[in-house]
């Protein structure tokens, strides 16, 4: 109703183009009935002379503009031009002689209200003014559609409400006075192609996408500006993602598996009242502390070994059987974790500390009471395994376990999490064997996995990487012998296990990967001062490494050179920049997917190639840059944007991980849905089988990546160029 939304006017005619309306005539005959539909306006009118405003089916018209219609054209109408002085927009005829000055005053109410509309706030008054004039005014009535068809544009709500739903009908987004909306202009939106309604009359104000484009050139923070919401956005699309019913036991925090408090005592209590405090508190383990930080640890196997056996008195103290300096783990590692360390250890009991003070103890029964059938239970099968043949018996179950938790809808890092450590327990459970064929090694020495497993990031089939850490030179033909044998009956083993050879032979089988720390030392140093592409392409991979088997100390040094030295070669980062950063997402001129137009693959693109990899080659990078000493692809993103000197603002990490993790989810869940037909999991996802706002929500993150990759090539410009 046109009272309803103006108050009492005066009109004579009014037309309608679909659910949107425009006030069209003069004041000239009376006023519009209150209770009268407003199309009925329309019937017999000649002239309408509009504010600027689209219309769905015409062509925009601004102020002045005469809109005939067939017949009777020649009578003289007056101007009508809409009034925003209030929450009841009033609307006024007047004659020309006055029609500049009633626009200059809609011009100064359009500019004040958008000076308090971020990113407007941040123009300059001249700016302002000049933008203003390129606004449109539409109007919405309750029930219409939005945003309104036409040319894309930023939409700013001067009154009124705005609802946004997902494709599946859930209230995604609620709009307001001041709110605005750019979905259509910027591709950059997860809400793009969401269904959205006006709940009430609306007012709008909208920047055409040409003139946004021109004011995003003349001040580029402003295009910042909408790169924080955008990783808002995403953000927020992932946050809707409804949790898994039931998360897996081993990828829950030790914190939430813990039962009962601690119970310990201090070094100097006996065996006979540890035995009774043991009995009287029903636990099979006894933490000891020292100035409430632990100390030991004493089991019931350790009585019964070290006390009954050795035919010790029961007044000998604890401090003379307990183990010193247990291995702990902190309150937010796994429980698939601390099995791991079990099995690593030969323990099956595990203290929880945090800054030395103890939390809590887990069990390895614990564990597997908990939760039968989960990577905790796979895991105990592999710790359990006798002979390569049971080993790859519980192996073959990781797909299924995998398929699982992926329909459980458990998040796609901790599924890498998983396979990794799954990986991990394979690698250690091989290595035994290998030692147990073998002998003793002739000299300590550490196993490193390093690319997506040193991120602990690995997927299904993928290709093992490792390499050996030898504490000395392999000086003997035997003790050169030993480990190439050792190395090869591991990576064979795991090529059983599902985790094929390295195409690129960069495995520990591979006698150019196994050298002692100097080697390493001596060759990660070759790679940062004397970079070319290969040995960045070598590093990218190797710098990601981890220790899985063996001392971890004895690879620090080597981690220290890495933190300290790359910040300082501007070549090895270059060339990092150069490698990882010269191929941008597949997005054609206007956005659209460029895919694979024959073979296999026809219609895909491959999300690892062009999405997952791009982000963990800007993560690395930037942890590089700024002496990160992390690996895994989010903590390196956060870590580098909170260092003293970062190259990457918070607001562009955060971008880069809600993209990352969308693009983790695309992934799994289509390998998820691969596995369920039966079909070898692959990475390539076909665009046309997203939904709108899936499609859109893959456009925003390479457009995150595209612009974070811009960003190194502008701080590194002398990457080499081929």
């Amino acid at each position: 109703m046109v009272s309803r939304l103006f108050g009492k006017l005066e009109v004579s005619r009014h037309f309608t183009v679909g659910n949107d309306w425009a006030i069209a005539g003069v004041a000239s005959v009376a006023a519009a009935p209150a209770a009268a539909p407003m199309d009925a306006f329309f019937r017999k009118s000649r002239r309408c002379i509009l504010s600027p405003l689209e219309l769905s089916g015409t062509s925009s018209l601004m102020a002045g503009n005469i809109f005939p219609e067939t017949g009777r054209s020649g009578e003289m109408w007056k101007t009508l031009t809409p009034r925003f002085a209030s929450a009841r927009h009033k609307l006024q005829a007047d004659r020309r002689p006055a029609k500049r000055a009633r626009m200059n005053d809609e011009l100064a109410e359009i500019r004040d209200f958008i000076a308090d509309c971020p990113p407007f706030d941040r123009l300059e008054e001249n700016e302002l003014a000049k933008l203003t004039a390129k606004f449109v005014i539409r109007y919405l009535r309750r029930g219409a559609s939005f945003p309104p068809p036409g040319q894309p544009a930023l939409w700013l709500i001067r009154q009124g409400a705005i609802e946004l739903r997902t494709p599946a009908g859930v209230l995604a987004r609620r709009m307001g006075e001041g709110d605005r909306h750019d979905a259509d202009c910027l591709a950059n939106a997860p809400e793009a192609g969401w269904p959205g309604h006006a709940i009430e009359d609306t007012l709008l104000y909208g920047l055409p996408q040409k003139d946004l484009e021109i004011l995003w050139q003349q001040h580029p923070a402003l295009r910042q500006t909408a790169m924080h919401d955008l990783g808002q956005r995403l953000r927020q699309y992932q946050n809707q993602t409804p949790p898994a019913p039931e998360r897996d036991l081993g990828s829950l925090p030790l914190a939430a598996l813990i039962v009962r408090p601690p119970v310990f005592t201090q070094p100097a209590t006996s065996i006979r009242e540890a035995a009774l405090l043991m009995t009287r508190e029903r636990v099979s383990a006894l933490l000891i502390v020292d100035q409430e930080k632990l100390c030991g640890i004493v089991t019931d196997r350790d009585l019964r070994r070290r006390c009954l056996a050795a035919g010790l008195p029961d007044s000998t103290p604890l401090a003379s059987i307990m183990s010193a300096n247990p291995c702990t783990l902190p309150p937010d590692a796994t429980g698939f974790e601390a099995l791991l360390e079990m099995t690593r250890r030969g323990i099956h009991h595990l203290p929880i500390t945090l800054d030395g003070r103890p939390l809590g103890l887990i069990s390895s029964t614990d564990l597997l009471r908990a939760q039968g059938v989960s990577s905790v239970y796979l895991a105990d099968r592999i710790r359990r395994a006798g002979n390569l043949s049971e080993l790859v018996s519980a192996a073959d179950e990781l797909p299924e376990l995998w398929l699982n938790l992926a329909r459980r809808g458990e998040s796609p890092l901790i599924l890498g999490h998983i396979v990794s450590t799954i990986a991990d327990a394979l690698a250690c459970r091989l290595l035994h064997f290998a030692e147990v064929r073998l002998g003793p090694p002739p000299m300590p020495y550490a196993w490193i996995a390093y690319g997506s497993q040193g991120r602990k990031e690995l997927t299904l089939h993928s290709d093992q990487d490792n390499a050996l850490f030898l504490a000395e030179e392999l000086s003997t033909p035997a003790a050169t012998n030993y480990f190439a044998q050792l190395a090869q009956q591991v990576c064979d083993g795991l090529a059983l296990c599902g985790f094929v050879h390295c195409p690129g032979e960069m495995m520990a089988s591979n006698p150019q990967w196994r050298l002692t720390p100097s080697g390493w030392h001596a060759l990660f140093t070759d790679w940062i001062t004397h970079t070319d592409p290969q040995k960045a392409r070598l590093a990218s991979n190797l710098f990601d490494f981890r220790v899985i088997h063996g001392d971890a100390q004895r690879a620090e040094s080597l981690r220290q050179l890495i933190t300290n030295e790359c910040p300082r070669h501007e070549n090895l980062l270059a060339h990092l920049v150069h490698n990882g950063c010269s191929k941008p997402p597949p997005l054609g001129l206007f956005r659209q997917f460029v895919v694979a137009s024959d073979g296999a693959h026809q219609g895909g693109l491959d999300i690892k190639r062009n999405g997952i990899l791009p982000i963990v080659d800007l993560a690395r990078i930037h942890a590089l840059a700024t002496g990160i000493n992390e690996v895994s692809t989010l903590a390196r993103l956060r870590g580098a944007s909170a260092s003293a000197r970062p190259l990457l603002s918070r607001d562009g990490a955060e971008n880069l991980i809600a993209a990352f993790e969308f693009l983790l989810g695309l992934r799994t869940r289509h390998q998820k849905e691969q596995l369920l037909r039966g079909l070898k999991a692959d990475n390539f996802i076909v665009p046309a089988t997203l939904t709108a706002a899936e499609r859109q929500q893959l456009r925003d993150s390479f457009l995150v990546i595209t612009t974070q990759q811009k960003a190194l090539l502008l701080a590194h410009p002398q990457a080499p160029t081929q």
